[in-house]
């Protein structure tokens, strides 16, 4: 299974990106669906943004962590 995220950079220079991340908890925003993550690259304003599925493990695992927590509160 994919999991996908959203690389952002905020200016020119290639080596200058990051992970779209909750503004709160720092936990990268990741989805299953590329579609879904490209909605909401859409919406950036940001001088370059793209899908990857480059993500760091310990990333990934917040994000899952985060994801299973927020769905057993519902």
């Amino acid at each position: 299974m994919s999991v996908y995220a959203i690389k952002v950079w905020l200016s020119k220079s290639e080596k200058d990106w990051f992970l779209y991340k909750d503004l709160e908890d720092h936990v990268v925003h990741t989805w299953s669906r590329r579609e879904k993550a490209e909605e909401v690259m859409n919406l950036l304003t940001c001088h370059k943004a793209e899908i990857t599925e480059e993500i760091p493990a310990p990333a990934l695992a917040r994000s899952t962590e985060k994801k299973q927590k927020l769905k057993v509160e519902n």
